[in-house]
């Protein structure tokens, strides 16, 4: 017993700390750091009427997925306004949001430098660096970058051409 309430801390603690380190700089976790509500995909029991029947029903899975683009777009917008030095800060500490615009920006970069392939190279493996590391931070209930509404720029290898 006295193991479970040692490890039920360790993971509070954690938990908290992955979550701080993750929004430290605002204060609060982008929305791709926050857990997704959860929906009832159950039909109620009569049971559960009679004693939920003060309790408020979740919003359907559309109407989450809705809200978590649109914050999302918002979120995006802000973060394509910043400097680079403090999107990148945002994206070392952890927010995949700044993560993958930091990604969308070496992408668009790499198509800049199609006259220089070694260059262009150099950026679309940053871009998909930050990209594959916004993906792997995921957690359980954490929304996917896909359903966010997150659209992968386009990468493409450039080759010399001879």
């Amino acid at each position: 017993m006295r193991w479970i309430n040692l490890l039920t801390g360790l993971v509070v603690v954690i938990t908290t700390l992955n979550t701080s380190a993750m929004g430290a700089d605002s204060g609060e976790p982008g929305v791709l750091d926050r857990p997704l509500p959860t929906t009832t995909t159950n039909a109620p029991t009569s049971a559960s009427v009679v004693t939920n029947q003060s309790s408020e029903q979740s919003p359907a899975p559309q109407v989450i997925q809705n809200n978590l683009q649109a914050e999302y777009e918002q979120e995006q917008a802000v973060l394509n306004q910043l400097p680079e030095e403090e999107l990148q800060a945002k994206a070392e500490q952890g927010e995949r949001a700044a993560q993958v615009v930091l990604a969308e920006t070496f992408a668009r970069e790499a198509t800049l430098l199609a006259f220089a392939p070694a260059a262009a190279n150099d950026a679309l493996s940053d871009a998909v660096r930050w990209y594959s590391l916004a993906a792997s931070r995921g957690f359980p209930g954490a929304p996917s970058l896909d359903l966010a509404g997150v659209q992968v720029y386009p990468i493409r290898v450039q080759r010399q051409i001879p």
